[in-house]
């Protein structure tokens, strides 16, 4: 078992949202961990935490993964962070 990395924005659009929600889908079947952050850059859009909250909720939900699978979210000084269990 691997554990594998997915990085998300907070600007990411709908279409690349769902491919790398796919792409995590994918990774659980073949019984990979994945670990899945968003980055705030500088500036306004560090300001945006409940945005990237959203973002990653969003993700959770197009990929189909239950809540007893997710880690509870983390945040270290600008990056939202959680681990999807296989």
């Amino acid at each position: 078992m691997k554990n594998k990395e997915i990085q998300l924005s907070v600007n990411i659009g709908d279409h690349d949202l769902e491919r790398k929600a796919k792409q995590a889908a994918k990774f659980r079947e073949k019984g990979h961990g994945v670990n899945l952050k968003l980055r705030l850059r500088r500036g306004r859009e560090a300001e945006r935490t409940s945005d990237a909250q959203s973002v990653v909720d969003k993700f959770i939900a197009i990929a189909e993964v239950p809540e007893n699978k997710v880690n509870a979210f983390s945040w270290n000084e600008t990056t939202l962070s959680t681990y999807i269990h296989p």
